[in-house]
């Protein structure tokens, strides 16, 4: 009897091991040399190593010229940099590797309608153009390639798909249309899908093949965005011990701090932020405006008042375009605010 038992038990302890070969087994295949390309690509780019990163995405278009793949992971490189450096100097570039991308996925769909990977690109490719415009608040153009990118991940999951990277964008919009529209409370109907969006976001971090770590700074955003300052915390710290370039999961490190009131953490880390970007030939010092903004506010609640005055001094020195100066209103309106704040309580 003995015997049996301990059969049943190993034959389900195999069957656990072999489940998720099985599933994988499922998800479709790009070819090796390509699938390796752009893992490396996405790799570098949270190493913050861009210039390699596009030559990995440029590799797949040299050999693969008529597949979107190439395209696609070389236009998220471009809109990594600039988001990087809240810049704007790539942007053409940036469309037109995007629209090359479609136009690709959509050759290849005119004669398969079922390549699953054609139109995962083109999806992705939509919603690239969506979640970069949404950055400038451009939100006309910004809702209308995010719906056709979204669209066409639901269609790929009524139909089955196996891959489980189109959830990334899926659940980004199932968090967000619900988040933004929680704010309109007396409309009715609407139903509320944060924790769904949520739960699509943790399985694409523990399944994605090419969106596991752009999941992961989603979900960070969201954290901060729900108050959810120690789970941010912890995801953001998580992540940082795998790349600790990543400026993006620096800024989620340092808002999670500030959101926990942890002050001096905060201010520590907002000032390793500002450094790197103080010392940063391609800053247009949006970031280290924002970074100063951020230590003040910390420094405010401290009671580092004249510290926190000095901040606010040099956030004020700085030669800003005209278009960056405008994108950082409200940071300059709640400089102005702190100062405020900082020169009475000094004084008292």
């Amino acid at each position: 009897m003995k015997r049996i038992e301990k059969l049943k038990f190993q034959t389900k302890f195999l069957c656990l091991l072999l489940l998720p070969v099985l599933l994988l087994a499922e998800v479709p295949k790009l070819p090796g040399d390509m699938h390796a390309w752009a893992s490396a690509s996405v790799d570098m780019v949270f190493k913050e190593d861009f210039r390699n990163a596009e030559e990995e995405a440029k590799k797949i278009i040299r050999k693969y010229p008529d597949h979107p793949a190439g395209y696609f992971f070389q236009a998220a490189v471009l809109d990594a940099w600039m988001l990087r450096h809240q810049s704007r100097r790539r942007e053409r570039e940036f469309f037109r590797l995007c629209d090359q991308a479609i136009e690709r996925a959509e050759k290849i769909l005119s004669n398969d309608r079922n390549d699953e990977w054609a139109r995962f690109f083109l999806g992705g490719a939509e919603g690239y153009k969506g979640t970069y415009e949404g950055r400038y608040e451009r939100w006309v153009t910004a809702f209308r390639h995010g719906w056709k990118g979204v669209s066409i991940f639901q269609n790929m999951a009524s139909s089955g798909s196996k891959i489980p990277d189109i959830q990334f964008g899926i659940g980004t919009y199932d968090y967000w249309r619900s988040a933004l529209m929680k704010m309109l409370w007396w409309m009715p109907g609407v139903s509320d899908n944060r924790e769904v969006g949520i739960a699509k976001l943790k399985d694409v971090i523990e399944n994605g093949i090419y969106c596991r770590t752009a999941a992961a700074m989603v979900l960070i955003d969201i954290y901060i965005y729900e108050c959810r300052f120690a789970d941010a915390l912890e995801l953001a710290n998580d992540m940082i011990r795998k790349y600790p370039r990543a400026q993006i999961f620096r800024w989620g490190q340092a808002a999670a701090f500030q959101g926990l009131e942890m002050h001096a953490e905060a201010i520590k880390a907002y000032q390793f932020i500002l450094s790197r970007n103080e010392i940063d030939p391609n800053s247009n010092h949006y970031n280290s405006v924002v970074a100063r903004v951020a230590i003040a506010k910390s420094m405010v609640a401290s009671g580092r008042h004249s510290e926190a005055l000095e901040q606010i001094a040099a956030v004020n020195r700085y030669e800003l375009d005209k278009d960056i100066r405008k994108r950082l209103d409200r940071n300059f309106s709640e400089a102005n605010s702190l100062r405020r704040q900082a020169e009475s309580r000094s004084r008292n």
